[in-house]
Formats: C-alpha cells, sequence, structure tokens
C-alpha cells in the first residue's frame, strides 16, 4: 500500500465533476499529474500497470503519475470528482493519506459543489481552489468523524463485508486494500475493535454458516464444507472439530436440543468463545482455506 505524502504539500492543478454515459470506458493514457478521484454513484471501472481497479460509490482512489491506465472493462454510469495535482508518494502509514479508501460523502459533495460553483463564476483562484483540495484531503484524513469513531466504524465495515464475503475466496490482502491500509493494521484495527483477527472471524462465519447448513439440509459435510468457503475438507473438518468439540457428522447426528447448547451466541460484540490465540501469518494474499 502507498500513501500520498503530506509534505511537500500537493500542488493542485484542475478539478471537475464528471459523469460517465451507459457503456462509456476509462480512457487510456500515462497521465503526468496524480488523480484524485471520489466516486458519488455508479462503479468506476479501470487498470492500472495491468491491475484491475474498481471503485464503488463512497469509496476514493489516487491515480499515481507515470502509471498506465486502461479501460478494457466497461463503467456503471460513475459520478464522480477528480482532482489533478502533484505529490510524492510513500509505503510508510505516517507520511500521509492511503491511496485508496473511504470518505465521508456528504461533506465531500458539499466541497465539490463549491468547486463548481466557483469555477462558473469564473474565481479561478488558485489559492481558494488549492484551499478546498486541502479541505478534501483533510476530510479524507479524519473521515469526517473523530479518529477512534472512525476506527470503530471502519472495523464494522470490515466486519459487515465479511459477513457478506466469508464464502468466497476472501483474504486479508483484499480485505486491506479495500479500505486502503496494510494487512497489519487492519488486523490490528479489527482485534483492537472485536478482540479476533479478521482470518479468526471469516473461521467463525464460515463454521456457523456450516453447522446450520449441517442441520437444515441434506448436504454432504464436503460439499457444505465447499459451500462456505472452505477449498479443502480436512481444513474445514479439523476446524470444525476444534471449534464446536465433535466432527461435522456427530452435530448433524445430534438432537437439536444438544445442538443448541453447541451453537455460539451471536450476540455483538463477537463472543469471547472464539479461538483468540491463533492466527495464520501466511494468509495475506492466499485464499482462506
Amino acid at each position: 500500500m502507498f500513501y500520498m505524502c503530506k509534505r511537500p504539500m500537493p500542488e493542485f492543478s484542475i478539478c471537475s465533476m464528471r459523469r460517465f454515459e451507459k457503456g462509456e470506458h476509462h480512457i487510456s493514457r500515462v497521465f503526468e499529474k496524480s488523480v484524485l478521484l471520489l466516486v458519488f454513484d455508479g462503479v468506476l471501472r479501470f487498470e492500472e500497470n495491468g491491475k484491475q481497479v474498481e471503485i464503488l460509490p463512497g469509496e476514493y482512489y489516487i491515480q499515481r503519475a507515470g502509471f498506465f491506465q486502461s479501460g478494457r472493462r466497461e463503467s456503471d454510469e460513475p459520478v464522480y470528482f477528480y482532482i489533478h495535482f502533484s505529490a510524492e508518494f510513500s509505503e510508510n502509514p505516517d507520511d500521509g493519506i492511503p491511496i485508496r479508501g473511504r470518505f465521508p460523502v456528504n461533506s465531500v459533495r458539499r466541497i465539490a459543489d463549491e468547486y463548481e460553483r466557483i469555477i462558473k463564476m469564473h474565481e479561478n483562484s488558485y489559492f481558494l481552489l488549492s484551499s478546498l483540495m486541502y479541505r478534501i484531503f483533510a476530510e479524507i484524513e479524519m473521515g469526517g468523524v473523530t479518529p477512534d469513531s472512525k476506527r470503530t466504524a471502519i472495523a464494522k465495515d470490515i466486519r459487515r463485508y465479511i459477513n457478506t464475503e466469508f464464502s468466497s475466496n476472501i483474504t486479508i490482502s483484499k480485505i486491506a486494500e479495500r479500505y486502503g491500509y496494510s494487512d497489519d493494521y487492519t488486523i490490528k484495527l479489527f482485534r483492537q475493535e472485536y478482540g479476533i483477527t479478521p482470518y479468526q472471524y471469516i473461521i467463525k462465519q464460515r463454521l456457523s454458516c456450516a453447522q446450520g447448513l449441517l442441520y437444515n439440509t441434506d448436504m454432504s459435510a464436503e460439499e457444505i464444507s465447499r459451500e462456505v468457503g472452505y477449498n479443502d475438507f480436512s481444513t474445514f473438518y479439523r476446524d470444525f472439530r476444534k471449534h464446536f468439540g465433535i466432527s461435522p457428522r456427530s452435530a448433524r447426528n445430534m438432537d437439536k436440543t444438544d445442538a443448541d447448547t453447541v451453537a455460539e451466541d451471536e450476540r455483538d460484540p463477537l463472543p469471547d468463545d472464539v479461538d483468540k490465540t491463533s492466527d495464520d501469518p501466511d494468509l495475506r494474499h492466499k485464499a482462506l482455506d
């Protein structure tokens, strides 16, 4: 993950609101300026140095100067605000703002509207327009909330994302990239809020879903393991037995009353009976089995 440095301060160039028509693609280019993209509606898609990028509503992305962008994939009629600027970048999180993340839509939209008003009135003061750019970067940095509540909000959003995607080929790196943080910081942020790592929470959700499928369907244990996101049945079997104290087959054969004593409490915050001592440090880039 790269970060836009606060020092030296970014230098403003131009800005505008932009709306893609249906079927429109991002242009192919190597641009001399960096570009801040703030998506308000639709989905903006492009490739950057061969890597696919998709920006959803409420997300921002910084295209760095000198990178090749192309638009092989069609975008979904995005409405976004862009700023061309010059800045330096670093891999040190302490140096500045991550190149990708979320932004407070309402406050940033008001600033974007102010930009549009100023430009229409031909009040093209470099210092005035630059000051609005710095306000947007400040909103991104703070997220429109205090640092503690921002971390809580992001941790909850990560949890919601996991609840939706746990059965897919999800990785810590994918989660971190989505929210604009390093792998280690993402793990730390989630653990501070919930007491376990994102990996451990993914396993918890997979096993909870598997337990329900065992009780309520005729699917085999092997089929269930694949359904909830495991690529290897032996890993699923090991995790299930470790978590519930019984094998998947034994769980299916249990009386429902007995099963309720094994099932986890789903109250928020997360229960204390999840194993919080183990994690797999190698699951950064590969799918979680």
